[in-house]
């Protein structure tokens, strides 16, 4: 697997991860940033931002531009991302 597919598949397990497990639904780069700093897998902000516009290019994520929150698009099956 490409360095780039590793970091798109890791970015997507956290997304899931808050999403399933703790029950968020708008989203930030920072939150993704957060987990992964605590797992000792710190990625620069502006990794993990590209990765939500990768996602958002897939169709997987959407930017709300007033609030600056993404949130999952309804027909968003992160599974295979990466």
């Amino acid at each position: 697997m490409s360095f780039e597919k590793r970091r798109t598949a890791t970015v997507t397990d956290v997304i899931l991860e808050l999403v399933r497990e703790h029950g968020k639904t708008a989203l930030r780069p920072g939150d993704v940033n957060t987990v992964l700093r605590e797992r000792g897998m710190p990625m620069g902000s502006w990794e993990v931002r590209a990765e939500f516009s990768r996602l958002e290019r897939m169709g997987k994520l959407q930017l709300d531009e007033a609030s600056g929150d993404w949130f999952l698009t309804e027909n968003a099956s992160l599974e295979n991302t990466g």
